[in-house]
């Protein structure tokens, strides 16, 4: 079977597993080891355990993936998935330790959870809680049974549109908020911030721009149409409507897509309006599920592998003070998995870094450390998903 076939496995075993299987859990013992830099037995330790529980996932799920080939837009999958494996190791013991050669090795005996973290409400909300409980603004675009154009509360002076043309916004904001997302109302905004963009449906660069005037960092972009499909029989006054809702979850800091649903709903009423809110209503309250599905999926993925972190780092001299800073990320910063320069230009530089855990705590971390006189590191500005430092020489 080809790697990628067992990285669907995986995904299916561990992710949409029923939520009878939530309790399953498998012991397992396994063998974890990395290099040691510079003498830095506690970076190589962390490193070590993380290996351990990596391979103790891939053992209790029957699925091995090596880190070093399984590549897809320079993020390593498998790092992604399973490297810091909490929230699939419900608990660990570690056997032995030892450092021989320059190497640390960690035996430890785990217990791996088979179950779907995301069909557990409280998994899902110790998910938002290690993501830092992130805030979300809703931007859809909603035209029901007799409008002749779409209803968007961003529209030109900022005039929000009333609760009653904002059916999908307020079915998606219940529903999520049931199970502890945290939302940002468009009404308290009056007064407060400038939201205002001429057109109906924005582009994921508009959307992005808006929302951090909002302080947003998650934006849910789309669209919601409703239509008349005629009468449910002949003989009967009763009106047919036919609504579709799609819609994408952004990252508002790196532009990031986390998720991308859409769902449709048919119900009647005497009323063609009414049918038609009642439609849109109806593929809302589906669209919420599969919605908190899909992003629950891609939270496991960051907590409990490595996250995609965009960082800029300024004060870039040349191109070699560039090689020795990555060399530093990579080797000397606990979190770090793997560095991938974009670009160098005019003293910035942009790198995409596979970071398992929290940006905030590698922002720490960078800002303690001593990198003696090679250079030293402001931080300028830091999100859950990027951070901006500068080298001082």
């Amino acid at each position: 079977m080809k790697a990628r076939s067992y990285l669907v496995l995986f995904l299916s075993i561990v992710l949409l597993a029923p939520a009878a299987m939530a309790d399953e859990v498998e012991e397992v013992e396994a063998t974890g080891q990395a290099a040691i830099f510079d003498g830095d037995k506690a970076q190589a330790r962390d490193k070590a355990l993380d290996d351990a529980l990596r391979k103790a996932v891939e053992s209790a799920v029957g699925t091995m993936i090596s880190s070093e080939t399984i590549t897809e837009n320079y993020q390593l999958l498998s790092d992604r998935i399973y490297s810091q494996a909490e929230g699939y190791v419900k608990k660990f013991k570690i056997l032995d330790e030892k450092d021989e050669d320059n190497v640390y090795i960690m035996e430890v005996r785990a217990k791996v959870a088979i179950g779907a973290v995301s069909a557990d409400l409280d998994g899902l909300k110790n998910l938002l809680r290690r993501k830092g409980m992130p805030k979300m603004i809703i931007m859809i675009a909603e035209q029901n049974i007799g409008s002749n154009k779409p209803n968007y509360w961003w529209g030109p002076g900022g005039a929000v549109v009333s609760q009653d043309m904002r059916v999908v916004e307020n079915t998606l904001m219940i529903k999520m908020r049931e199970k502890g997302f945290t939302f940002i109302d468009p009404d308290v905004l009056q007064g407060k911030k400038s939201v205002s963009v001429p057109v109906a449906y924005l582009s994921d660069k508009q959307a992005q721009r808006i929302a951090k005037v909002t302080e947003a960092e998650i934006i849910i972009v789309g669209k919601a149409i409703a239509k008349d499909i005629g009468k449910t029989w002949e003989g009967t006054r009763m009106r047919s409507a036919d609504a579709e809702v799609s819609v994408k979850a952004i990252n508002t800091d790196n532009g990031e897509i986390i998720a991308v649903a859409s769902d449709r709903a048919v119900t009647y009423h005497i009323s063609p309006t009414t049918a038609g809110a009642n439609s849109l209503r109806k593929a809302s309250e589906k669209l919420a599920e599969k919605l908190m599905e899909l992003i629950a999926k891609k939270w496991v993925a960051d907590t409990s592998g490595s996250n995609r972190i965009l960082m800029k780092v300024k004060g870039v001299k040349s191109h070699k003070m560039l090689s020795n800073f990555i060399k530093v990320l990579s080797n000397q910063v606990r979190s770090v998995k793997a560095v991938h320069e974009q670009k160098l230009r005019s003293g910035t530089a942009e790198l995409d870094v596979m970071l398992a855990g929290d940006c905030r705590a590698m922002a720490t971390e960078l800002e303690a450390k001593d990198f003696g006189d090679k250079f030293k590191i402001e931080i300028e500005n830091v999100s859950p998903n990027a951070i901006t430092i500068r080298l001082i020489k």
